[in-house]
């Protein structure tokens, strides 16, 4: 039987990523070897008490680049999940592909020419990336059926809804079920009137595109129905 796969986990104190300590302590072909977070109040926790998995004698650091080299020391090929923030998950991608370090990525906000900046840089480097904008199921199946529907229809609406805590919008997913729509060639939501506003996410669209995104947020407290 082949050794675990070792797994540094960005963004640990997170909500995604607790989630994701709590699935690879659960995992049998997994095995936590570092917690990252920048957050000052969590630094020197244990992740796994963190996260409600019981101790794991695994600190949370803030130094990514150190963790990272402790991590190539093992066995195995080591693994990066990515849970943090647009601003830094660039540098954090490509700072993993440096040490060879293979990054899963669940944080959105990458521009097109940032992931294929990206996807260079691994190709190079000969280090393999994702870069998955939804882990779920629910919503691969989803994008397929929005883009089965979508050659019988003329007009497009990405309506979204997110707690308060959520960094960007459109989400990656939204932006990414566009893109797959767009890549049928059609055009979508012909102009009916001159229109003055302009929304954000058409900023990872082709130009001749037209795709109206809504996006909604809500505080935690709200309970909302899935």
């Amino acid at each position: 039987m082949s050794s675990p796969i070792p797994v540094v986990v960005n963004g640990a104190a997170g909500k995604m990523g607790r989630e994701v300590i709590k699935a690879i302590v659960a995992a049998e072909d997994l095995t936590l070897v570092g917690a990252v977070d920048r957050s000052p109040e969590v630094q020197g926790l244990d992740v796994g008490t963190l996260a409600g998995c019981g101790e794991l004698e695994i600190p949370i650091l803030a130094d990514l680049q150190a963790t990272l080299v402790m991590a190539t020391q093992e066995k195995q090929p080591a693994v990066m999940v990515d849970f943090t923030h647009p601003d830094s998950v660039y540098n954090n991608v490509r700072t993993a592909i440096a040490y060879g370090v293979r990054p899963v990525v669940g944080t959105t906000g990458l521009s097109s020419s940032q992931i294929q900046e990206l996807a260079d840089f691994a190709d190079k480097a000969s280090t393999g990336c994702l870069i998955i904008p939804n882990f779920s199921i629910g919503m691969v199946l989803l994008q397929q059926a929005a883009a089965r529907a979508s050659q019988y229809f003329d007009y497009v609406e990405i309506i979204e809804l997110h707690h308060n805590q959520k960094a960007d919008a459109p989400s990656g997913t939204a932006i990414q079920t566009a893109q797959l729509l767009e890549e049928f060639g059609k055009s979508f939501n012909p102009p009916q009137v001159t229109e003055t506003e302009k929304c954000r996410g058409q900023e990872a669209l082709k130009p001749n595109q037209a795709f109206g995104f809504t996006a909604f947020v809500y505080p935690d407290s709200l309970p909302m129905r899935r």
